[in-house]
């Protein structure tokens, strides 16, 4: 049932991006890979992971941007786990969907600099840890801020992700919340 919903959620989020690409007279289609640093709020560590995924952009000054992304992120808790503190390394996969609203402060042919913010929701599809779900869910909900720049058809995004929920370990009062900052590169395919 995950599994259907999950294919559902993705079938309407790419309907909205094309009928948003349509609707505007401005539009860009393009592809992005990048590196991320995520943590857990209760953890003091960044580990690196990598996203990779397709964007579109609408809109002249004032735009949307609908991403859809391979998240890969690694992490260590410090959990209880039948009454024994562990230490659970982390190798989630996740789908990130992100819905940017963007002003551009430089809005030049070929350059633009650029201001974002919005939703996101992840869907992990896959953990090395057996039992995630049961301890962390398998969404994520948050929020995601940064700065962009593209240069002709090359965009390099900086954003910084905050994440709504927060997980506890069920047999102590440990509660996490993992934060991500993110490094992007991508191609505008259609510009």
């Amino acid at each position: 049932m995950k599994q259907i919903t999950r294919i559902i959620l993705l079938a309407v989020y790419v309907g909205i991006m094309a009928y948003t690409a349509k609707a505007q007279s401005s539009f860009s289609l393009g592809i992005k890979a990048g590196v991320n640093f995520s943590n857990y709020i209760s953890e003091s560590n960044l580990e690196p992971g990598a996203d990779a995924g397709i964007f579109l952009r609408a809109g002249r000054i004032v735009y949307l941007q609908p991403e859809v992304l391979y998240s890969f992120r690694t992490s260590t808790i410090n959990a209880m786990v039948d009454e024994v503190k562990e230490n659970i390394e982390l190798n989630d996969h996740f789908i990130d969907i992100p819905l940017f609203l963007g002003f551009k402060l430089v809005n030049k042919e070929n350059f633009n600099l650029r201001l974002f913010l919005g939703p996101r929701v992840g869907l992990r599809v896959g953990s090395s840890y057996s039992d995630i779900d049961s301890l962390m869910g398998y969404a994520q909900w948050g929020g995601r801020a940064g700065l962009g720049i593209d240069v002709w058809r090359f965009t390099c995004d900086i954003s910084y992700d905050i994440s709504a929920n927060k997980f506890n370990n069920y047999e102590s009062d440990t509660f996490w919340k993992q934060n991500m900052l993110s490094v992007s590169l991508g191609f505008k395919i259609v510009k």
